[in-house]
């Protein structure tokens, strides 16, 4: 019997859904693309001088992966809100492993809403597009609690946006 994609198994009703990019695109200046070649030259040379080699290895695969998000176009994921949990792509939360959620919106520039998982693994955030937050946060708020005290993205979310990373 063949195993059923995430996207075909049944996870109750699905309350809402969208297709969100797999990561955001960003628009880049001539000036970044200068910039980030003269800070990893930089960053290279003193790796060398330093003989931390590692290091030299870290910084070659940032831009390896650098390079693939630039010119590799991000996968539409659907993403669901169901009565049993979250699916994002092929990943399902269930709510039992979800440990809160908030929403930073501030059109145009952010529109998000953030989950935070219990344990050991990363908090991730789904761009809202036209969805309206106050609809989704009364349904969520059914079966996982809003974390009122956050009012900022994430860090790794910040820099992501301002470094366009």
């Amino acid at each position: 019997m063949a195993q059923k994609n995430m996207a075909e198994k049944d996870f109750g009703e699905t309350f809402f859904e969208w297709e969100v990019p797999e990561f955001p695109e960003h628009t880049r200046s001539y000036l970044w693309y200068a910039a980030t070649f003269f800070l990893v030259g930089v960053f290279i040379i003193y790796s060398i001088f330093t003989e931390n080699f590692l290091f030299a290895l870290i910084i070659i695969l940032f831009v390896f992966i650098l390079f693939l998000r630039i010119y590799v176009k991000p996968r539409n994921l659907k993403f669901k809100i169901t009565e049993d949990g979250i699916l994002l792509g092929n990943q399902f939360f269930n709510y039992r492993n979800i440990k809160n959620f908030y929403f930073i919106y501030d059109p145009p520039e952010v529109k998000k809403i953030f989950f935070t998982l219990k344990g050991f693994s990363p908090d991730f955030s789904v761009p809202l597009d036209d969805m309206n937050p106050l609809v989704i946060r009364e349904k969520l708020l059914d079966y996982i609690d809003e974390d009122l005290d956050r009012e900022n993205q994430s860090l790794d979310d910040q820099l992501e946006t301002i470094l366009k990373l």
